[in-house]
């Protein structure tokens, strides 16, 4: 049994123009979505991240408590678990894989935040690596997004 839900998001016009067939977008919750849906984190996961690897970070207590948010944790495309090339039928599977843009991402993310839940704006969007990425794209929307933080690393 899954320990995650599936967005099937149906055929996605990539920013390449290309349309994706059957786009799935893998993805987890924790806490409960408040009467006035005023309080969701979304926290993408890094490359090579699954949603298992930030529940870390997820408790009460801690930053991302489930007892006060509705955190939502999408899973990147080409992690495994949402639409990959290890998952994903000819002609557009292993090395024919289409290429995801951050933009492509963002857009996918905020349409399952709707479609399945009815959000419209966030609280944080929080993230490293290419999950700061995400959220770096996210705010190009303010007015959809309360706060967002960022974890990158430095370069040496």
């Amino acid at each position: 049994m899954l320990d995650y839900q599936i967005f099937e998001a149906g055929d996605v016009v990539l920013q390449s123009g290309l349309t994706y067939r059957q786009a799935r977008l893998a993805y987890k919750t924790y806490g409960t979505l408040d009467a006035k849906k005023s309080n969701v984190i979304v926290h993408p996961t890094s490359y090579g991240a699954q949603h298992y690897d930030l529940e870390w970070a997820i408790g009460e207590g801690r930053a991302l408590d489930p007892s006060k948010y509705f955190i939502v944790i999408p899973n990147m495309f080409g992690n495994g678990l949402s639409s990959s090339p290890s998952n994903t039928p000819a002609p557009f599977d292993r090395a024919r894989y289409p290429h995801f843009t951050m933009a492509d991402s963002v857009r996918v993310q905020k349409r399952l935040l709707q479609e399945v839940f009815g959000i419209e704006r966030v609280r944080l969007v929080y993230g490293f690596s290419m999950g700061a990425l995400r959220r770096s794209a996210a705010r190009r929307r303010p007015r959809r997004t309360i706060l967002s933080s960022l974890k990158g690393s430095r370069q040496h």
